[in-house]
């Protein structure tokens, strides 16, 4: 009778999981922030045709920065039902709720059945993938068709390979492409695998055939990458933005190869468990990720290959600066992380329940285990640059001859939200030149490109602020001087607002003050 309800306990349990994954990402969705600079960038160009969304260059950017499968469905989505926050995050949000039920159907086909629960747990908690559940980005879709080409893998190699399992891998990896630009790597590392496993076992018509496969997976990317993104990413303003910004933050791998570049592997090898990973302890998450590695070449080296190999491609693509191997860029790597920590520490407590009277003691030290690589509390609810109720609160307390001041990051969500609050961003207005800057930065790149020029101070309510920086955005102050009351709206502003508002408590007189999550609002009388 034990034995009988601890089967039944066994079945249920990852399903709980399952749910509890989902009411984690429901409340982070119903929570309906308000959209955050990356999101603002993407969703202002929704107002665009299909036709044009899918064409270079986009507002904001020179390059689509999301793949153009993508915007198809968010297009197709808001046309349908209209165009609000909770309607456009919803394919990133329905996708989480799949991955939660693919991501077990992989642990399955991939771990040792009592790691399965464990590999679960982890993912449904993992902080970066409720937050991005909810977020107008398409991480949330990565990390479904990654799981999805995964499954579609192993299930090739498990069963009597015929003409139609061919063809659906064929077509389902030509379109992943187009709907997710780390679905490249995944196809890599499935097409080298499959090619290997049966270059090895010398049976050549499936060499062959995956092998066609591969050629037909490469010309789509190639397609779709010289459509989206163009032959040379860093000859593009935004790109050669991009490329230094990801330098800095140490997500290429140095070259030429030297010491310096094992010291690159070592750093971001260990980064990788925290973020994306969201474990805590990266040096015992580090070491149990590769005692999961020993563990699966002793057991099940397809899983080991299929789930280490796009790590290993990421990192050496890093190389040449066309993908970066850091922060939520490699967010799709996570189910690999997930999976072959899970099957460590279960290893690890299969060895030692060999040995008699062990069992409490090895009960909790898998649960040390556990504890000291989540990051506690379980879950943060995540409001990143709360603009929407600064926007509110101008809209109650302006009157009509006061004159509002964006920050120069806080615009893109300006725009998108304007309508809303009876604001019209067609009546905002430059009143300095673009200053020069050695990167050319989204914001300056769509005012140059659209080609906007300063007006008098006196001829615009709404004025865009010219630089994030303070010290480019001091003229714009000194026009404002003896300018009446003025509305200093500040989203994504880190350390620069404090010098904003120091300067204008030496201008004027602060009649009000409204602050949010990485947002505020300044009333001045000046």
């Amino acid at each position: 009778m034990t034995a009988n309800k601890h089967n039944w306990f066994f079945k249920l349990l990852p399903w709980l999981i399952i749910i509890f994954g989902i009411v984690l990402r429901w409340d982070q969705y119903w929570l309906n922030r308000s959209l955050w600079l990356d999101e603002a960038f993407l969703a202002v160009n929704l107002d665009k045709t299909l036709v044009e969304l899918l064409q270079r260059p986009l507002d904001y950017h020179d390059s689509i920065v999301a793949p153009p499968g993508f915007f198809i469905i968010t297009k197709l989505i808001i046309t349908l039902f209209g165009n609000t926050d909770f309607i456009l995050r919803l394919y990133p949000f329905l996708c989480s709720i799949l991955s939660l039920w693919l991501f077990y159907q992989l642990a399955k086909l991939t771990i040792s059945a009592s790691a399965v629960p464990l590999a679960l747990f982890l993912f449904a908690i993992s902080d970066n993938l409720i937050f991005y559940a909810s977020g107008f980005k398409h991480y949330s879709s990565d990390v479904t068709i990654t799981l999805l080409l995964f499954i579609l893998a192993i299930y090739l190699l498990k069963s009597t390979i015929t003409y139609n399992k061919l063809l659906l891998l064929t077509i389902i990896g030509t379109l992943a492409i187009w709907f997710s630009y780390p679905a490249a790597f995944i196809l890599a590392a499935i097409g080298s695998y499959l090619i290997g496993f049966y270059l090895i076992n010398k049976q050549w018509p499936l060499v062959t055939k995956f092998s066609l496969i591969s050629v037909i997976w490469l010309s789509s990317f190639l397609g779709m990458y010289l459509f989206t993104v163009g032959s040379n990413i860093e000859a593009s303003p935004i790109g050669k933005y991009l490329v230094h910004f990801w330098q800095e933050a140490k997500a290429f791998m140095p070259s030429p190869l030297s010491i310096a570049t094992l010291k690159w592997i070592y750093y971001n090898y260990f980064k990788m468990f925290n973020n994306p990973g969201n474990l805590e302890m990266v040096s015992l998450a580090g070491i149990l990720f590769i005692g999961g590695c020993i563990s699966l070449w002793a057991r099940r080296k397809t899983s080991l290959f299929l789930l280490v190999l796009p790590m290993i491609i990421v990192m050496s693509v890093s190389f040449f600066h066309y993908y970066p191997f850091a922060d939520r860029m490699i967010i799709f790597l996570l189910p690999s992380i997930y999976l072959i920590i899970a099957e460590s520490i279960t290893q690890i407590q299969i060895i030692f329940l060999a040995y008699p009277n062990t069992l409490i003691i090895t009960r909790l030290a898998q649960i040390i285990l556990v504890v000291s690589l989540i990051d506690f509390p379980l879950y943060h609810r995540h409001y990143v640059q709360e603009i929407k109720p600064i926007l509110e609160y101008v809209q109650h307390n302006k009157t009509p001859t006061d004159t509002i001041y964006l920050y120069h990051w806080s615009e893109p969500a300006f725009r998108y939200y304007a309508h809303f609050y009876n604001f019209s961003y067609s009546n905002c207005h430059l009143i300095t030149p673009i200053p020069h800057n050695e990167y050319l930065k989204e914001i300056d790149y769509f005012r140059l490109k659209n080609q906007m020029k300063p007006v008098k101070v006196d001829e615009s309510q709404c004025i865009l602020g010219v630089s994030e920086l303070f010290e480019q955005s001091r003229f714009d102050l000194e026009q404002l001087r003896h300018h009446g009351r003025v509305w200093f709206i500040f989203s994504h502003s880190g350390e620069q607002e404090r010098f904003f508002i120091n300067y204008l408590d030496s201008m004027g007189i602060k009649k009000a003050e409204f602050l949010q999550p990485g947002a505020s609002v300044y009333l001045y009388e000046l």
